[in-house]
């Protein structure tokens, strides 16, 4: 079993993520112990969400008049960052619930570049898993209601789920996973253009070490089938939110079923709402059809 290392960042991205040079970054682990970033294999520091927000709240300290060594020293008596308290903190859930308004504020304004600012901002703040967590998924169920509401015309909509979308991939690539991490490839079902569902699930597996690899909307099945083959990952996640892959009669699905058979070094799974009916209707033999992310890895490891 590979050991679960998780995601992590180069000094370069804490570099561009924090506002710090590298040298100062360096300079504040030598001197003051701030961070203890891992050493891969060739020497190269690499960082977790946890010493990226550790270092954001130190620059925060200094700007409010602390020196670095006691900003350091107040880090280094509680054991962690307050920014790094789990969600039940009162300043902590503040802070989620007033970016989640600035993004609804924004969205109803259709203005792209302040969503993109807010995003930034919380990612700089709570690192990459909570701003998914806390942030991006609650805001997307707000998104959800404000349309089926009719509060939110189809423009603010689509154009906040596009923000959304073009941050969660810009957030997979920004997150640093070794060669030799096991691969997992992501891909929506041809016919089927939701790609955040997969987005979401691609970041989730990355937290738990895998590196990643995603189709883009609708890709044909012969871009699945020549991904698998060249790129030969451990799990295919293929996904269905509608039911639009489907109506060819099942033969597409089929031909990657077939597919599948000839493959067995990589399993594959279908999930979405539009392939939970699929199950009943028509069954398949080697694409296995999952409703949770746990299923896939509960038998699992990086």
């Amino acid at each position: 079993m590979k050991e679960n290392i998780g995601p992590s960042y180069s000094i370069q991205q804490v570099a561009e993520m924090t506002g710090l040079s590298k040298q100062l970054i360096r300079k504040w682990e030598d001197r003051y112990g701030i961070v203890t970033p891992k050493r891969l294999d060739n020497g190269y520091r690499v960082y977790t969400n946890e010493e990226v927000s550790l270092l954001t709240r130190v620059l925060q300290l200094t700007k409010e008049g602390y020196s670095v060594k006691q900003a350091a020293e107040m880090m280094m008596e509680s054991n962690e960052a307050p920014i790094l308290k789990e969600a039940k903190s009162d300043v902590h859930q503040a802070y989620i619930d007033e970016t989640i308004q600035k993004l609804i504020r924004a969205g109803t304004d259709a203005d792209d570049t302040q969503m993109l600012h807010t995003l930034q901002q919380a990612h700089h703040t709570l690192g990459v898993k909570r701003t998914v967590d806390h942030v991006i998924v609650p805001f997307l169920y707000e998104v959800g209601e404000l349309w089926c509401a009719g509060i939110w015309g189809e423009f603010q909509e689509a154009l906040s789920s596009l923000v959304i979308r073009d941050y969660l991939a810009y957030l997979r690539r920004q997150l640093f996973l070794p060669s030799n991490a096991t691969l997992i490839l992501g891909s929506c079902l041809p016919n089927e253009r939701h790609e955040i569902p997969m987005q979401l699930l691609l970041l989730q597996s990355m937290f738990l070490g895998y590196r990643t690899t995603m189709l883009g909307p609708s890709p044909a099945p012969a871009a699945i089938q020549a991904a698998v083959e060249q790129l030969k990952p451990k799990h295919v996640l293929l996904s269905a939110l509608t039911e639009l892959p489907f109506q060819d009669h099942y033969a597409m699905i089929d031909e990657l079923d077939a597919f599948a058979a000839k493959h067995e070094r990589s399993t594959f799974y279908l999930g979405g709402p539009g392939a939970l009916n699929l199950k009943k209707q028509h069954p398949l033999k080697h694409i296995q059809i999952v409703s949770r992310i746990e299923d896939v890895f509960k038998t699992s490891s990086p």
